[in-house]
């Protein structure tokens, strides 16, 4: 189920959350508990066409290490998929 959406991590502190469902997903979220940092512009219950990403950031303080994955969902789909940061 990771194959529906990709999380790319083109600078530092900036990803691009993708649909690559090659369908609208609805109500598409991160779970930023998981993440260990703090966040500005996580998706939250957005809606994303196909191949449509939005970009959000995550701060990393005290030597934390950025995410090898983050887990996501969206309505309809599974609960929790862990998707990995490429």
């Amino acid at each position: 189920m990771a194959s529906e959406v990709r999380i790319e991590n083109p600078a530092k502190d900036t990803y691009v959350l993708r649909n690559t469902s090659g369908g609208p997903l609805d109500e598409v979220m991160v779970d930023v508990a998981r993440t260990g940092a703090t966040s500005q512009d996580l998706p939250a219950g957005m809606d994303l066409a196909p191949e449509e990403g939005v970009e959000f950031h995550l701060h990393h303080h005290g030597g934390y290490r950025p995410p090898a994955s983050m887990h996501v969902r969206w309505q309809g789909g599974p609960d929790w998929v862990e998707v990995p940061v490429s």
